[in-house]
């Protein structure tokens, strides 16, 4: 398979695979050389029993379509490939799961028609109305049930991810970041404006608590008064010092904090998310023990939407943080306000693992597999998202519990 640099940004996946025009170019250039009629392209297979099956493929799109559905028979990629899709001229777009999730991370909804993301469900629900003719009604459930609530993802071989994709450009926030005090220092009294922030408006001192610089965040807190409380940066996903250090998951920067500076362990952000909320979604469990032990923080504490840590865990897939959460007494079986289980957010991120785990150990069950306000089970949610074995599996695991019912009522 050959990768090509585009000129242009691919909006529905990350890869594209236009080799099913290839070949319908090549047999219908093949008959043009041979003077005979245009019809369409006949391929026979042989099986290992010697069954002989005949195809026969109209147009680039159907060769695309029929590679697409072999694609999603293939179980090694489950968990690698969020969508596979053929648009009409038989080009398939490919969605890597950590794609997907880049974009969920930055607030982007994606259209279950066609592959593309935008910005927000408002974008989403103008998109199908106008470009799909879907009718308004639906288009407002789907770009509604499209809106995960929680949209945070760091890749999981990230021991410490930074603040934000690429480093800050300015020269005090580089410093901050990379715990340069004496260059800081320096900067600031030849007049360096301590409130600069970056693009997203994070500011130095959530650039030192997060990398766990505890002698600049002194700096900084002490000689430039910065305030450790200061919500910043984008709307909708401000935090303070206490989020980012907790989030990855830096205990010297969380014992000054919440020591010597006092914070509140269960410090909220606008949404009421809290630092072990990020502990959890990051998978630190170190710093989870910390914060539940040591400062005996609030594990149950539910966000605006109703979310528990439960909800946080299993949007990572990590069975063992769903461990620990359970062993702390967290309610795994928690809805929030749009009746998402914890078992609704594994299955959109097609966690296989989790979802298992919580059927079974997790105590969750036939409740929790309900669809949510918008109409959407987790069976759905893995299914439209790209996780069709996930699917059934919870289709099968819904399905017996019911089956059971019924025979007592009829016994």
């Amino acid at each position: 398979m050959n990768v090509i640099d585009l000129k242009r940004p691919l909006k529905p996946g990350d890869l594209e695979l236009a080799f099913s025009i290839d070949v319908f170019k090549q047999h219908i250039g093949a008959l043009h050389a041979r003077s005979e009629p245009l019809r369409p392209l006949h391929l026979h297979t042989v099986s290992d029993f010697g069954i002989v099956r005949e195809h026969i493929y109209t147009s680039s799109r159907s060769i695309g379509e029929a590679f697409v559905a072999e694609l999603l028979e293939d179980t090694s990629l489950l968990g690698l490939v969020s969508d596979l899709r053929c648009d009409t001229k038989g080009v398939i777009s490919i969605t890597t799961t950590r794609h997907f999730e880049w974009h969920t991370d930055h607030g982007r909804v994606v259209c279950t028609t066609c592959g593309r993301f935008f910005n927000g469900p408002r974008g989403l629900r103008i998109h199908q109305v106008t470009q799909h003719k879907i009718a308004y009604e639906h288009a407002q459930s789907t770009a509604l049930a499209t809106e995960t609530q929680l949209v945070l993802y760091v890749p999981p071989q990230v021991v410490s991810p930074p603040l934000t994709s690429e480093p800050a450009k300015d020269a005090g926030l580089i410093a901050a970041a990379s715990g340069d005090l004496a260059t800081l220092q320096k900067m600031v009294a030849q007049g360096w404006d301590v409130q600069t922030t970056d693009r997203h408006g994070s500011n130095a001192l959530a650039w030192a608590a997060g990398g766990n610089h505890v002698d600049v965040c002194v700096f900084l807190v002490d000689e430039c008064n910065l305030r450790v409380d200061e919500l910043q940066g984008k709307p909708g996903m401000k935090r303070n010092a206490l989020h980012w250090a907790a989030r990855n998951g830096h205990i010297q920067a969380c014992e000054w904090l919440l020591r010597v500076q006092e914070m509140d362990v269960n410090s909220p952000t606008e949404d009421g998310t809290t630092p072990f909320h990020f502990a959890v979604w990051n998978q630190q469990p170190q710093m989870c023990h910390y914060l539940a032990s040591v400062w005996h923080c609030n594990v149950h504490i539910l966000n605006a939407y109703g979310c528990n840590a439960s909800q946080w865990g299993a949007l990572t897939g990590s069975v063992p943080m769903l461990e620990l959460l359970q062993s702390y007494g967290v309610d795994l079986g928690v809805l929030n306000t749009n009746g998402h289980s914890a078992l609704h957010k594994a299955a959109l991120r097609g966690h296989t693992e989790a979802c298992a785990w919580l059927l079974t150990h997790g105590g969750l069950g036939i409740r929790h597999m309900q669809p949510d306000k918008d109409g959407f089970t987790p069976t759905s949610f893995a299914t439209t998202n790209g996780f069709p074995l996930l699917g059934a599996f919870l289709a099968e695991h819904c399905a017996a519990p019911i089956a059971e019912e019924h025979h007592h009522s009829l016994s």
